[in-house]
């Protein structure tokens, strides 16, 4: 076997098919595309006369487990003791059960896959040849293989097959045993099922070792997001290409009411790419590309769009170039910055351009912006949910926070196709797509691009300053056009601090609110609306839940104002409230209650990560204001980050409550003793520098070279046995390797 498994590396190779669960309904399937060409299998459940196929199995899922980057293992398993064909209604009991479960098992091998399928003792499994989306191959029976009708693809049983049946273009094949092997691709294949096992655990193995992971007090955080974000990819059949849905139920019918190919939604995408670019920027910059694509002429990046169907009267929140940018600064790619430049303008254009029948999103043209729908925009076939709905309600749609409470009391005009009232909200995410518009135009060699964003941008910050901030309640709120504030404190009207827009007076009231737990802090954080807002008892979608995104940019304001305790202990709460499903269930929820941390929404929705990211980037992150910045504050017990790959460097962390060491490429370059957050850390060939904000009385550190000079503040230091000692304050340090 040693000397089999000493031959992997030569007998695998880069290929360039596409393969995975790609077909949205079919989580317990396979499909494979190249050149153009699909090919599909999936495995159907029988427990007597029940059956479980397509979105049923995605009710059973027990597991989404690990799934390699570069297709060299996946593991997925299904509950099958649970009731078939209840969809939403579905029981969800915690994984320790052992008896019962499904699991499936496969990786690449040279130019195809191997699989392995466990399969309990109470149910049967069928392998179902088809088409996917009517778009792929069909399948023949021939001398014990299933090939397909091309010619190109075969799939090669390496255990017994018990019988065979045709239903349309399908081809049933009933698997005898309680293991059941397979070669699947476009070559051959001469060993057997053993073979196949110890092939997969050492792929599994060597998986493991080299993946990002998350070891102590946080275990698993890491492969909570890429388990979860890598087993949402699906294959836009008519483009050829890999992207990441909203989830693998929204894929919304076409105008004939059947499913459509895909569906994406704007803001979900965004953060489904800095989700995925913890572990593959490739797949990241294809979810970018993929949501870019879906732009209107008019600019919009719609609420959502699919292969036949969209939203062209709306758009959704613009976070694409502040995504786009932390993205950059993860996979150091300026590529990525030039090939989205025009797009990103376009539809940061859109919000404040009339195009055609396109309405601009400033209706009362006060320089601030409101949410709205563009009615003669809507298409004759648009979904029967959104015939006859109000604009205000599409509205609603178009801010991501469909039924905010803030929407309710919010007349819609119908001159403007927009609301007649100021929001804090797309007014602040407007002021921060200006400014990170202008940081992509400064990399990409724009300044006069730059200029003018960064002009627009203290534009409407002065405006927002001036006209959204009460000063009676010390809080930023949507106004009505007649110049009434809003009384709705929702967790959107924090996006000030996101957008840098506050003071640091103001900042500090916007804290107070949100460590109010009158208001918004308590166990669980941070519902969409205030505790004391007569909405928030409904706990219903939008209603007073707790949901990813949002949290995500309330955290990323916290830190840019260096906020970092209580960001600290915010990351630790969401990280919390999400692991506790994930843990317990595997499961990875739309949205949380605030009152008992219940998930509720879908059971796999893809930015339910979002939590774990945040902890994540609460210890290492690049930000778009801070640049790589370690340190966290809220550290209970050892925690340490292996692999974590940035900018094309690995970095390894070691975090305590009162220790950090940091490795850069396997060489230790920062140690400290204390409380810290360092900001702006930066290499060059024997230079570190970087701020330090100091949390305890007196903080040790060095670099990881022994003989080094130091300055702080600019002025050179003493060094006292081999360390450098910082006061509870803010330093600029720079420390300078001595030559031998």
């Amino acid at each position: 076997m040693k000397k089999i498994l000493l031959f992997f590396a030569i007998l695998n190779f880069v290929f360039s098919f596409e393969f995975g669960a790609l077909d949205p309904q079919y989580w317990n399937g396979i499909v494979v595309s190249e050149a153009g060409k699909i090919y599909g299998f999936r495995f159907a459940i029988r427990r007597g006369n029940e059956k479980a196929d397509g979105y049923d199995t995605f009710f059973i899922v027990h597991n989404p487990g690990p799934f390699a980057p570069d297709g060299s293992y996946a593991e997925v398993s299904f509950d099958t003791t649970l009731p078939f064909g209840l969809g939403r209604k579905t029981p969800i009991r915690k994984k320790t059960l052992k008896k019962g479960i499904l699991t499936l098992r496969y990786g690449k091998f040279k130019n195809g896959i191997l699989g392995w399928l466990e399969i309990p003792e109470s149910v049967k499994i069928d392998v179902i040849f088809y088409s996917p989306w009517n778009m792929g191959e069909n399948f023949v029976e021939k001398h014990g293989r299933f090939i397909s009708e091309d010619g190109n693809f075969s799939f090669l049983p390496l255990d017994k097959i018990k019988r065979t049946k045709k239903r349309k273009n399908e081809i049933i094949a009933e698997i005898s045993g309680r293991k059941f092997h397979f070669y699947t691709g476009f070559g051959n294949f001469k060993h057997n099922g053993l073979w196949v096992e110890n092939y997969l655990k050492e792929r599994y193995k060597e998986y493991k070792n080299r993946r990002p992971r998350f070891e102590g007090e946080w275990e698993g955080l890491i492969s909570s997001i890429s388990n979860n974000i890598f087993w949402m990819r699906l294959l836009q059949p008519d483009k050829g290409r890999i992207y990441l849905p909203a989830g693998r139920r929204w894929i919304f019918p076409a105008p004939d009411g059947k499913p459509d190919l895909w569906t994406m939604f704007e803001w979900d995408s965004f953060f489904n790419a800095l989700e995925a670019s913890v572990e593959n920027c490739k797949l990241a910059k294809n979810e970018i590309e993929a949501v870019l694509n879906t732009q209107y002429k008019w600019g919009n990046i719609p609420n959502w769009r699919s292969a036949r169907n969209g939203s062209p009267d709306r758009g959704q929140p613009p976070v694409g170039a502040f995504t786009v940018l932390k993205v950059y600064q993860k996979c150091g790619s300026k590529a990525l910055l030039k090939k989205s430049y025009e797009t990103l303008r376009k539809f940061h254009n859109y919000w404040s351009h009339n195009v055609g029948l396109h309405h601009k999103r400033d209706g009362n043209s006060n320089g601030l912006y409101e949410w709205g729908s563009d009615t003669e925009l809507l298409g004759k076939k648009i979904p029967k949910w959104e015939r006859n709905v109000p604009g205000r309600v599409r509205a609603g749609w178009e801010s991501g926070q469909d039924d905010l409470p803030n929407f309710d009391n919010a007349p819609f005009n119908e001159r403007t196709n927009t609301l007649e009232m100021d929001c804090i909200d797309l007014s602040s995410l407007y002021a921060l797509d200006s400014w990170a518009m202008g940081k992509m135009a400064l990399i990409i060699g724009k300044k006069e691009d730059a200029r003018k964003f960064f002009e627009e941008y203290k534009g409407v910050s002065h405006k927002i300053n001036s006209y959204l901030w009460n000063p009676k309640e010390k809080f930023y709120f949507d106004r009505f056009w007649n110049g009434k504030f809003s009384n709705s404190k929702a967790s959107s009207n924090f996006y000030p601090i996101l957008a840098g827009i506050s003071s640091k007076r103001r900042a500090n009231f916007l804290l107070a609110h949100l460590l109010n737990p009158h208001e918004f802090w308590g166990q669980f954080v941070v519902p969409t609306i205030s505790r004391d807002n007569p909405s928030f008892k409904e706990q219903q979608y939008w209603r007073g839940t707790i949901w990813p995104p949002t949290n995500y940019l309330i955290y990323q304001g916290l830190k840019r104002y260096g906020f970092d305790a209580v960001a600290a202990e915010f990351a630790r709460k969401g990280a919390n409230l999400f692991l506790q499903s994930w843990k317990k269930y595997r499961l990875c929820r739309e949205n949380y209650n605030s009152i008992t941390g219940e998930g509720g929404g879908n059971r796999y929705q893809s930015w339910g990560p979002l939590f774990a990211l945040t902890l994540l980037e609460d210890f290492i992150d690049y930000s778009p204001f801070n640049g790589l910045r370690v340190g966290n504050l809220a550290a209970k017990d050892k925690n340490r980050i292996k692999n974590l790959r940035l900018r094309g460097n690995k970095y390894d962390l070691i975090g305590l409550p009162e220790e950090l060491i940091l490795y850069r490429n396997g060489e230790k370059i920062l140690e400290f003793h204390g409380k810290a957050v360092l900001r702006n850390i930066k290499f060059k060939k024997g230079k570190i520098t970087f701020k330090a904000k100091v949390y305890s009385d007196d903080l040790k550190i060095k670099p990881g070279y022994r003989n080094f000079t130091a300055k702080i503040n600019g002025a050179k230091v003493k060094v006292k046995k081999g360390w450098l000692n910082l006061g509870k304050a803010s330093w600029v340090v720079e420390f300078f390797r001595r030559k031998q």
